[in-house]
């Protein structure tokens, strides 16, 4: 396998501790160009992304997320789903083209030109010996987002990410991922539940192996109680109407 794959790629981990050492303007502008070179559909490039620089915000961010490596870590990406640009085009072009960015399908598009924008520059920051975690929990509060980063109709903000040179204690390790045969199907889905459960339990043993050697018997807990916790406990029902109020999911 090439050093990408061996070395980047199937070392990572969320890195949640960092050096207080700031990335400079060239790393940010040489992350951002690569996260640009990913695949976009139909050429529509709907993102944008948001360096926090100002204390202020990265506070007020910290608050909403909980976390503190919003606040202490080398920068700060917040990445936003972005159909304003088309529609200034809408509005020069004089056609109806919210149509397309208010669908079920825009939002799709939007959400993976997003992913896969944010993965390039999370693949290029590790091989520059950076770490790097994702904030899903920016999600928490999406309108004190949207207002302090004055996010205009047709945006939403998705997720940021926080970076930096890893601190020197700084010691997590890849958690183990379900089994190749879980995830992999050829020709259709593998339907056969029976196997599906199998794969899943000694995952779960897995997993809680992981834990157990990690936190000297502090945690054990597998996959799929964890699974269970999370999906009873986050819902974020404030979600669909946040969206409406950013101009998605009309039709």
């Amino acid at each position: 396998m090439s050093d990408v794959i061996d070395q980047i790629m199937m070392k990572h981990h969320s890195v949640r501790k960092f050096k207080n050492e700031p990335l400079s303007k060239e790393t940010v502008k040489k992350l951002v160009e690569a996260g640009q070179r990913a695949s976009t559909s139909s050429y529509l490039q709907t993102y944008s992304i948001i360096g926090i620089t100002d204390p202020e915000i990265k506070k007020a961010l910290r608050e909403i997320s909980g976390q503190p490596y919003v606040e202490e870590s080398g920068y700060l990406f917040v990445f936003v789903m972005d159909y304003h640009r088309q529609d200034l085009i809408n509005n020069e072009v004089e056609q109806n083209l919210q149509s397309s960015f208010e669908s079920a399908e825009g939002l799709l598009v939007g959400t993976i030109d997003v992913a896969l924008v944010a993965q390039n520059i999370s693949i290029a920051a590790e091989s520059l010996g950076l770490g790097m975690v994702y904030l899903g929990s920016l999600r928490n509060d999406v309108a004190r987002v949207k207002e302090l980063l004055n996010l205009p109709e047709y945006t939403f903000p998705l997720f940021g990410m926080a970076l930096g040179v890893p601190a020197d204690d700084e010691n997590g390790s890849p958690k183990p991922r379900l089994p190749f045969e879980a995830v992999f199907h050829e020709n259709g889905y593998n339907q056969n539940d029976d196997e599906e459960l199998g794969y899943i339990k000694d995952y779960d043993k897995e997993v809680s192996a992981y834990y157990d050697k990690r936190t000297n018997g502090e945690r054990k807990e597998t996959w799929s109680e964890q699974i269970a916790q999370f999906l009873t406990m986050k819902e974020r029902a404030d979600m669909l109407d946040e969206l409406h109020k950013s101009g998605f999911i009309k039709k």
